[in-house]
């Protein structure tokens, strides 16, 4: 399977790689974190958290 945009957000990306794997990908950082989740919305579910803990961080 080949790798698709599932969600894009102001600095973020979402993608999907295979069988329950995305990737979130920090664009100005370029950090790039593995999320297994059961489909695209429990992906998404779980990067908002990832975002919203980093924006509290500062990164």
């Amino acid at each position: 399977m080949k790798r698709r945009n599932v969600h894009q957000w102001r600095d973020w990306l979402l993608d999907y790689i295979d069988d329950g794997k995305y990737e979130l990908i920090q664009k100005d950082g370029l950090s790039v974190r593995t999320i297994v989740a059961q489909d695209g919305m429990d992906a998404e579910n779980q990067c908002r958290k990832i975002i919203k803990k980093a924006q509290e961080e500062g990164v």
